[in-house]
């Protein structure tokens, strides 16, 4: 925030300048009404108290005949003054956008959503002083975040950090459908390109992971209830060859030797300890549990029949 200026300061510059340089900052923040630029000039001492409004429509119009497009104030604008566009734009090429997907896309990797979110919001701020729509566009599109309300992202996760339960109207794509649900959220997760809620079901009294991407509202929140654990599907099973920076979180080498490591999983439900065992194909052994190990093998053998039939075998 700028500070007020004394007015014995103010006899060596232009108050004409000032006043601008206050609005073009008043104006990139946000839409400013009239009124509000006024009194943030005041505050300033930068404008005397019986100057008339003339003067700042004055400035707004010197701003524009400098190439600062601003819109006029009307109803369709809540009778604000938006920015819509700056002269001093900047140029983004194919090789700094290449650049910048090659980053991105490493950072995406680590699953941490606040770093994505703050990045999310830097691209929003570059692509604000990019001339060229087609590079402003590629530039936000490099954002998870692009079809989601970070908003609604950032609310759930101090959900899940108190375990909050939410009331929310989700639509499910198999039915064709939308329906309330009263969530006890306890876990967002970034995973395989997609925000995952885990969770609590109420209704149906179990546990429930939601794509975010299908919350359609938030109706409400209240404090946990208590009583509801975070679930969790233990596995143990022997991996080889093997990048140790590729673990996840919920994954702990628990000893290992010249062929490889001994590998638990503490997974939130049976699906993911399924999907997570599967993509390591021929390299990944399943020790433990027994039952899940031949649900393994009985799904390893359906996938190669399914494979035969397609090849003719």
């Amino acid at each position: 925030m700028l500070k007020p200026a004394e007015k014995e300061d103010l006899n060596q510059i232009s108050l004409t300048g000032m006043r601008a340089l206050v609005i073009v900052c008043l104006l990139v923040e946000a839409p400013r009404s009239l009124q509000e630029i006024r009194d943030e000039l005041l505050r300033l001492n930068i404008l005397d108290r019986d100057s008339s409004n003339d003067i700042l429509r004055i400035d707004l119009n010197t701003l524009r005949h400098m190439g600062w497009k601003i819109s006029r104030a009307s109803a369709k604008t809540d009778y604000k003054y938006v920015l819509l566009k700056q002269p001093f734009c900047l140029s983004f090429g194919d090789d700094e956008l290449a650049l910048l997907r090659k980053i991105y896309k490493r950072l995406r990797e680590n699953n941490d959503i606040n770093l994505l979110i703050k990045y999310d919001r830097l691209f929003q701020k570059i692509a604000n002083t990019i001339c060229d729509d087609k590079s402003k566009e590629a530039l936000l599109g490099l954002s998870i975040f692009k079809h989601f309300d970070t908003k609604m992202v950032k609310d759930l996760m101090i959900d899940a950090e108190y375990n909050n339960i939410v009331e929310l109207e989700y639509y499910n794509p198999a039915k064709k459908s939308q329906n309330k649900k009263q969530v006890s959220v306890q876990k967002i997760v970034f995973k395989n390109d997609k925000l995952y809620l885990y969770g609590y079901d109420y209704g149906r009294r179990e546990p429930i992971v939601l794509n975010i991407q299908r919350i359609l509202k938030i109706l409400g929140r209240k404090p946990s209830e208590g009583g509801v654990d975070t679930p969790e599907y233990k596995i143990k099973y022997h991996l080889r060859s093997f990048g140790l920076d590729s673990l996840e979180p919920e994954e702990k080498i628990i000893e290992s030797d010249e062929n490889g490591y001994l590998i638990e999983g503490r997974y939130f439900n049976e699906f993911f300890a399924t999907q997570r065992v599967l993509s390591f194909g021929p390299r990944c052994t399943v020790l433990e549990p027994k039952e899940f190990r031949n649900k393994i093998i009985m799904k390893l053998c359906e996938m190669r029949e399914v494979y035969d039939e397609q090849s003719g075998g």
